[in-house]
């Protein structure tokens, strides 16, 4: 009689099965951890957008510019006027940016600015804004969360809490 080598195919069925349970256990993770990810590439796309706004205020007069004439000048890349967005996000400006100082215009056609990171469904969570004063507001959420993160409420500035 031959020695028989290899595996039978209960075994193999076995290494399967134990494949798709760790593979259920990990990737509802990865993906929480991908939003977070996004997200917090959200909040430094409002400081790089602010910074930007800045800059080109401080070469051009004081006056501030839309996304398009940042990425024009240079300011900021094509990403943040890309309709796709980047990051799970995508980046809308002239925004009401809750929580602003009373006052502070959030339109550049008004003299200021308010820029929104506004979530891509399914990639984050939360949306953000920053406006002249160089906050970064947490605004709202969006599913899959069902409550704004760390208890924060509707204008309040990232890392206040």
């Amino acid at each position: 009689m031959k020695n028989a080598q290899g595996f039978s195919l209960v075994e193999l069925l076995i290494v399967v099965a134990i494949i798709a349970i760790v593979a259920a256990i990990a990737v509802p993770s990865m993906l929480t951890s991908r939003m977070a990810a996004n997200e917090s590439g959200g909040i430094e796309g409002c400081r790089t957008a602010g910074s930007a706004e800045v800059a080109y205020a401080s070469t051009n007069n004081q006056l501030y510019a839309s996304l398009a004439n940042l990425v024009a000048g240079n300011f900021l890349d094509n990403r943040f006027s890309n309709a796709n967005g980047f990051n799970g996000y995508t980046y809308a400006e002239d925004q009401a940016v809750v929580g602003v100082p009373a006052g502070v215009p959030t339109t550049v056609a008004a003299g200021g600015f308010g820029i929104m990171a506004v979530p891509v469904t399914g990639q984050a969570r939360y949306k953000y804004g920053i406006g002249v004063d160089q906050v970064v507001r947490y605004q709202s959420f969006i599913a899959p969360a069902t409550t704004a993160p760390g208890n924060l409420v509707a204008g309040d500035g990232i890392g206040k809490r």
